[in-house]
C-alpha cells in the first residue's frame, strides 16, 4: 500500500480531523514563540480519540533572540482510532498548527530517523533541518518543520516555495505579528539521510530559525512471488 496524505488541516488554535480511517497515522505540527531565553520544549498535544507521542522538536541550552524565539515541534499518532479527532495544542501567543492523516503506514515502528537545528541572535536568510541518520527502508513520509521568529520581523519573509522536493501543508510568511511558520512532506522510495534547507530573504540582526525533520516507515511490500527453483522437483515430478 502506497503512503497517501488523506486529508489535512490548519490554524492557531485546536484542531479536528472528522472521518479519520482506523488503522492510519496522524501526523501534528506545531510552530510556537517562546520568551526571551527560552528552554521549554513544546508539550505534546492530546486527543479526543487518541494517544500522540513523539516531540522531535528542540529542548536544552538558552536559545536567545531578542526579544522572541520561535521553536517547532512535530508529534505523531500510529494505529489511529476511526471517526473524530479533536487534537488540543499547547497554548501560546503565537501559534501554527497542522495535523494530518496519512495511510500506508507502518504501525508497529513508525518513526524511524529525526533531526532538528537552530540559529539565534543572527542576521540569517536560511535554516536547516539537520541531516538525520540514514532511513532503514525505502518507502517512507519525510516531514518537516519551521519556526522564525525576528524582534521587529516582516509581513512576508519572503520563502523560497516550495523548500526542494517537498509538498507544502502549511505557509505562514509573516514573522512581525505572527511566527513564520512553514510545514511540508514528501514520500521518498529509497533509502538516505534526510534534511532539507530553508530559505528566505528578510532578514535582521536579531532572529531565530528552528527546523526539524522527521522520517516515518511505510508499509513494506511483501513479495509473494515463489521462486522458479523452489517449484523445479514438482515440475521433474509431473
Amino acid at each position: 500500500m502506497p503512503i497517501t496524505l488523506v486529508q489535512s488541516t490548519t490554524g492557531t488554535g485546536n484542531l479536528t480531523l472528522n472521518g479519520v480511517t482506523s488503522g492510519n497515522t496522524l501526523v501534528a505540527f506545531q510552530s510556537s514563540h517562546r520568551p526571551n531565553s527560552s528552554t521549554t520544549a513544546i508539550a505534546v498535544p492530546t486527543d479526543t480519540n487518541g494517544t500522540f507521542v513523539g516531540g522531535i522538536a528542540w529542548v536544552g541550552a538558552t536559545f536567545n533572540a531578542g526579544t522572541a524565539v520561535g521553536i517547532t515541534g512535530i508529534f505523531y499518532e500510529v494505529n489511529a482510532a476511526a471517526g473524530t479527532h479533536t487534537v488540543t495544542f499547547e497554548a501560546n501567543n503565537s501559534n501554527n498548527k497542522t495535523l494530518c492523516e496519512f495511510s500506508g503506514m507502518n504501525i508497529a515502528d513508525v518513526l524511524d530517523v529525526s533531526a532538528n537545528a537552530r540559529i539565534s541572535n543572527s542576521d540569517i536568510t536560511s535554516q536547516v533541518t539537520g541531516t538525520t541518520g540514514t532511513t532503514t527502508q525505502n518507502d517512507e513520509l519525510v516531514v518537516i518543520s519551521l519556526s522564525l521568529a525576528a524582534t521587529i520581523g516582516s509581513a512576508d519573509v519572503g520563502y523560497t516555495n516550495p523548500v526542494s522536493g517537498f509538498t507544502n501543508l502549511n505557509v505562514v510568511p509573516n514573522d512581525a505579528s505572527d511566527i513564520a511558520t512553514y510545514h511540508a512532506f514528501k514520500i521518498v522510495s529509497v533509502m538516505g539521510t534526510q534534511s532539507a534547507t530553508y530559505n528566505w530573504t528578510s532578514h535582521e540582526s536579531s532572529m531565530a530559525a528552528h527546523a526539524a525533520v522527521a522520517a516515518f516507515k511505510g508499509l513494506q511490500s511483501v513479495n509473494t512471488q515463489i521462486p522458479i527453483a523452489s517449484l523445479w522437483p514438482i515440475l521433474v515430478a509431473c
